[in-house]
């Protein structure tokens, strides 16, 4: 899981990066298209880019995408 996003940016709901999703997601991008363009753009695995799109859509909280990070990050 090798992330090209900072903690700063995954703990802010408004940063471009959640907006790229969210606009991706408007246009009709399916979630299985979205995933795969976060992880292509943005790194991490499955789950972890799965969890990027449903916080950016209001689908879960934050926490959720920060209780499967490593610890440090």
């Amino acid at each position: 899981m090798d992330l090209k996003v900072g903690r700063k940016t995954l703990l802010d709901t408004d940063s471009i990066e959640y907006q790229w999703i969210r606009t991706l997601a408007s246009d009709g991008s399916s979630d299985e298209m979205i995933n795969n363009s976060i992880r292509r753009c943005l790194g991490g695995n499955e789950d972890i880019a799965d969890r990027i799109r449903r916080v950016a859509l209001g689908l879960c909280p934050v926490t959720e995408l920060l209780r499967v990070l490593p610890t440090n990050y």
